[in-house]
Order: structure tokens, then sequence, then C-alpha cells
């Protein structure tokens, strides 16, 4: 191939204007390998914009309160901050398992329903062979001892928005070959009645892995934290549950009414309350605001969240349904038996963050050790472009409860990253054979034909 002086200036010319297009091309991070990504460096802002506490990596960007006053979480995609994905700490919820083992706001752990419950399913029942008369005046005797006990119920619902909480951390671990940020949030006072006893009980333990890392509990339990995510320890040490309350008035109907009744109190459970929303980057004023308990506007009136894929089912949020439906299980079945799901989805799907949890929770005794797990359910419901999510744990008694929702990004646009040695080599190498070839021309005066250059 015999090319002349002006067509080698020209290759050499398009080649170098090239360049940057193929390191673009050649070293790129795609929808289907950011969770394949081993080890990200992490830059911190402890005071970004004067309200957020910000870690930010090649891949992700996470804020969050850095006063600590409210457990919300925000994180996108570094290089396209035009989604932001947000997940709030809602509350906990005491409710009863009766008629689903999952959460249904039919069914909270309060008085009345406790009440109503009782008297159909157990009282009731028992009554049924006695008397028409005796029975109507044992039934009253009963229901107004009954009154006496529920009335030192709490309520089912712990908002924590009416909690204080202290932020510690943030600061780096490195330890055998983990590395991760620590920093936790802590419930200190409460300002509800008869709540008081989940002061200091309540944390929400946060790792944010610079490096992806396989946690090992024992042979049956583990799961894999992958660079760029945020692992929760969701904590709940030693909750009172408003069915213990109850032992005492069944005792006193065996002893004084003759009437053996069994409430298990298996029948009850506490969900955590999660708010999923995504918001734009100019709407982000909304979270400040909350966080300063301005309530003008919030993450949820400022939400533009269209769906969300929820092990894979493909499910719309845009309207409110807790009007007028309930909420809906969760499947936890075989298939999804490692870990559970919630995907933020939108139209394009060109972007995407998570939050998942594994389908189980450990038990703890006083000195911290493991003493068994407890099966996790959940349920959704859309609530006008955001998600309300409720993670359920049944009864665990005294002990401690862990759980490890995890957040981060399933997928993402085209990351352009550094040029790799080898490629860097291969285009310098190119360049220079160009630069020898117009050289040449210059000196020998007559064309070149580069195919045949030793």
């Amino acid at each position: 191939m015999k090319i002349g002086k002006n067509k080698i200036l020209a290759l050499s010319l398009a080649l170098l204007l090239s360049l940057p297009i193929i390191a673009m091309s050649a070293s790129t991070v795609n929808a289907d390998e950011t969770e394949d990504i081993q080890e990200l460096p992490v830059q911190t802002i402890p005071n970004w914009r004067g309200v957020w506490y910000k870690f930010e990596t090649p891949l992700v960007t996470l804020i969050f309160p850095a006063s600590g006053k409210k457990p919300m979480f925000l994180w996108w995609y570094t290089n396209d901050n035009s989604t932001i994905y947000v997940v709030k700490f809602q509350g906990l919820i005491e409710y009863l398992t009766f008629d689903f083992p999952y959460y249904d706001r039919r069914y909270p752990a309060d008085n009345l329903t406790v009440q109503q419950i009782l008297s159909d399913k157990y009282i009731e029942p028992k009554l049924g062979s006695f008397q028409y008369q005796w029975r109507q005046q044992l039934r009253k005797t009963i229901m107004e001892k009954l009154l006496l006990w529920l009335i030192g119920f709490h309520s089912p619902y712990l908002p924590f928005s009416a909690c204080t909480w202290e932020l510690s951390g943030p600061e780096p671990v490195a330890k055998d070959d983990v590395s991760y940020w620590s920093f936790n949030f802590t419930l200190k006072t409460v300002q509800m009645p008869h709540l008081e006893f989940a002061e200091d009980k309540i944390q929400i333990r946060c790792r944010f892995y610079n490096k992806t890392t396989t946690e090992i509990i024992d042979d049956q339990h583990n799961y894999t934290v992958a660079a760029g995510q945020l692992k929760f320890d969701f904590v709940v040490n030693h909750w009172e549950w408003n069915i213990d309350k109850l032992k005492d008035f069944i005792e006193w109907l065996k002893t004084y009414q003759n009437l053996d009744i069994t409430i298990p109190t298996y029948k009850t459970g506490l969900a955590l309350w999660i708010n999923m929303a995504s918001i734009k980057i100019e709407d982000i004023s909304a979270a400040e605001n909350e966080v300063q308990s301005q309530y003008q506007e919030t993450v949820e009136t400022q939400s533009q969240m269209r769906a969300a894929n929820i092990n894979d089912e493909y499910y719309t949020v845009s309207e409110n349904k807790t009007q007028n439906e309930y909420e809906r299980q969760i499947s936890v079945n075989s298939r999804f038996r490692n870990r559970v799901r919630v995907q933020y989805a939108n139209v394009e799907g060109n972007v995407s963050g998570f939050l998942e949890f594994v389908p189980w929770a450990r038990l703890l005794n006083e000195t911290g050790d493991t003493v068994g797990y407890v099966n996790v359910t959940a349920s959704y419901i859309a609530a006008g472009a955001h998600l309300r999510l409720f993670i359920c744990y049944p009864y665990f008694g005294d002990y401690t409860l862990e759980h490890d929702p995890t957040i981060g990004l399933a997928s993402a646009p085209t990351i352009p990253t550094l040029t790799g040695p080898m490629m860097l080599a291969v285009l310098i190498g190119a360049t220079l054979v160009i630069a020898v070839a117009v050289a040449a021309v210059r000196m020998m005066k007559k064309p070149v034909n580069i195919v045949n250059i030793p």
C-alpha cells in the first residue's frame, strides 16, 4: 500500500484524535459489571452542603445526615446524578399475625384490635358452652378485666421522626482482607409515652465497603457485599411486646374463671417500615429540609419514582394505593433463597439502585452469642411515586434481633475509566511508528510502504 506524505500526516492526525475514544471504549464498566468491581477508592467530605456526610467513589456517591438526626441515605452513580435514590427508615410497627404471616395495616397490635381478636378467636368459643344468662354476665366481667390490661399497651407504631438519634463515626476499618467505613445511628430518646424502653436499644450499624467482601456467620449463613455498597446491621435489643402483657390476664382467666385459653406469642411480629423514593439533584433541598426538621417538602412529595422490580416482578408506584388496597406480600421462595431484592425501576431502565436483604435474621443472647435464626418476611404497597416497604420479623422474645439489609447500584451506564497499561502501550507504539514513517518521508522525499516497514 503506497501512500504519500500528506496522507501519512492525515492518518497520524486521525489516530491521535481517536485516542480518547479508544481509551474510553477499551476500559469501561457496563450495567452487568458494576457489581464485579473488587475495590474502589473512597473520598470523604464530612460537611457537604452543610448537611451531609459524603462518600464519593468513581462508581457511587453516598450521603447521609452528618448530624445523625435522621436515619436517611441517598446515593447515585457518580458520573450521572440525574437520579438520586433514597431510603428512609420510617419506624417500627408491632403487628398481629393471626391472619397473615406478614405486616398488614389492618392488624396493628393495639388494644382495640387485640380485644377484637381475643374475643372472636379465643373467648367467645369458650363461652359457647355456658347458659345464655351466665354467658352474658361472664362476658361482661371478662371484658372489663381485659380492658384494664389493655390500658397498659404502648402504641404499636414507633415513628423514628419522634425520636432523637446520635451518629458515631464514620471511621475507616481495615483488618485482614476487609476494608470499609464504619458508622452507627443510635436511637437516644423517644418522645412518646410507654415507648421509652426503646431508648439506646435500637441501632442502625452501617458499613460502607470499598472492597468486595464475603461475610461468613456460619456454614449455613453468609452473604457477599460488593465494593461501593452500604450494609446495615439493623439491631433491636429486647423489644417489649404488647402481647406479653396479657400473660397475667390469661392466668386470671384460668384461675378465677376456669377458662383455659392459650394465646400463642408467635402470633405477633415487628415490622421495619422503610420508604423508597427517587429524586432529582435539584430537589435535594427537600431531603435537607427533613434533616433540619422542616417539612414544607419531603423526599416523598418530590419523588419521581415510577416503579419497582421486586424479585424481578415489575410493580408501578406512581399511584397511591394506600387508600383502597392493603399491603402485598413479597414471595420468599426457593428461587430467591439467598436474598430478596427490591430494585428501583424506570421506563428507560438505564440506571437502577436497589435495596436487598437476606430472608433470615439472627437472634443473640445477652453475651452476644448467636442462639438461633428467624425467617424474615416482607410486604409492600405503592404510596404515590414512592414505595412503602415493610421488613417483617416474627416474635423474638427477650433476645436481640440483628438483620442485614444492603443498598447499592445494581447497574449503571458505561463508566469511562483510566486507560490500562497494555492499551496505553499499544497507542504509544502506534504513534511512534507513524512518527518514524513521517520522518522517513521527510528524509527520503518519496512514498513509504507502511505495511512493509520492518
